[in-house]
């Protein structure tokens, strides 16, 4: 689970997105054009609920770059997630847990928690989630003599991630990116864009003991250091293009893509040894593809989406690789409040409802 630090990061950034409307008008006043209401149906004073399943994957891999081999580790639990979501104006929020936590038999756990922020042409994204119980993929190819059916787990191990991203949108005028996310504007005509981002990404991989198992042949993965956890800070910068075609009766087609490059601090925890620390280069690709339909009611979509990060050690001759998949179906609705708050100003009229509601019972 989250520890106390990183508990403490995500309250802060839930209360400061729930509070931050003179922030967001001085953000605002740099990007100060409204979108071509041609190709964009501003939804911004739309309140929307939605409902999303999603089978999200968390794997990492160990690559031995003497003998050119890698254990690959797999989530254990597989199963689907669902998550609840909110947004308003320039707020999303989303919260969504595995449909497996009370499978009493699972050995994974997983938790997802996101939010977003939107400005006329900057996106800015928070994410954190853990994983925890692992499988390994390759068992029977680095393990020899095991002869279980199933696959080798390690339960102790847990991976959790803490992301904070920004994406700048060229043809933010004629391209929305939050038709496909927030709902929050919807696509009237085919649109694409150029796009800049950057990303503060820490990535924290730990277990009990060596995440090189005994029993892993050393003909098969030679490198043998006790390595039982690794933390990863990564700070980069992307370039990409996105597009959305728009099809009759809005229906809709996108796709976005982008290659970053970051500095990473790595820390590589040892079983029996002082942490080692190495500062390296490294690339990462993200890509999301969506399709679905949207209306200034309805909107439904089914998406995948694709993050990948490798971490070269040199000096120690390994690579560390996480790839993180999802596969998503959403339907979301929206309703027009009665007047046009401000997005504190919306919740706490909300708050002070239900709280003069439940003392009246």
């Amino acid at each position: 689970m989250f520890r106390r630090t990183e508990i403490t990061v995500l309250f802060l950034l839930a209360v400061v997105c729930a509070n931050a409307q003179g922030f967001r008008d001085k953000l605002v006043s740099a990007f100060a054009d409204s979108p071509d209401s041609t190709y964009i149906d501003d939804l911004r004073g739309y309140f929307g609920t939605q409902l999303s399943v999603f089978v999200k994957n968390s794997s990492f891999s160990v690559d031995d770059l003497g003998n050119l081999s890698s254990l690959q580790y797999n989530c254990a639990d597989s199963s689907g997630s669902v998550s609840c979501g909110i947004s308003y104006k320039w707020l999303s929020f989303r919260l969504g847990c595995s449909m497996g936590l009370f499978d009493p038999h699972r050995i994974g756990r997983k938790y997802d928690i996101s939010t977003q922020m939107y400005f006329p042409a900057v996106t800015l994204k928070f994410t954190g989630n853990v994983y925890q119980g692992y499988c390994l993929r390759n068992t029977r190819t680095l393990m020899p003599q095991w002869t279980d059916s199933s696959l080798y787990e390690r339960p102790d191990i847990e991976t959790n991630v803490l992301r904070v991203s920004a994406d700048y949108y060229f043809n933010y005028r004629e391209y929305s990116r939050k038709a496909l996310t927030s709902q929050g504007e919807r696509q009237k005509k085919s649109a694409g864009s150029f796009l800049v981002g950057t990303m503060l990404n820490r990535n924290v991989v730990k277990a009990d003991s060596s995440l090189i198992p005994s029993m892993v042949s050393d003909t098969l993965f030679g490198y043998r250091t006790p390595m039982s956890g690794v933390r990863n800070l990564l700070v980069g910068i992307d370039f990409g293009y996105a597009r959305t075609f728009v099809m009759p009766s809005k229906w809709f087609i996108n796709g976005q893509f982008a290659v970053g490059f970051a500095y990473n601090n790595c820390v590589m925890r040892l079983s029996n040894a002082p942490d080692r620390l190495y500062n390296t280069m490294n690339m990462y690709f993200q890509g999301d593809i969506y399709c679905g339909y949207n209306s200034r009611r309805l909107f439904f979509n089914t998406s995948f989406s694709l993050l990948a990060i490798e971490s070269t050690i040199g000096r120690e001759g390994v690579n560390i690789n996480n790839v993180n998949y999802m596969v998503q179906a959403t339907v979301a609705y929206r309703f027009k409040p009665e007047k046009d708050y401000s997005v504190g100003e919306f919740f706490r009229e909300k708050w002070r409802g239900w709280r003069d509601g439940k003392d009246d019972n």
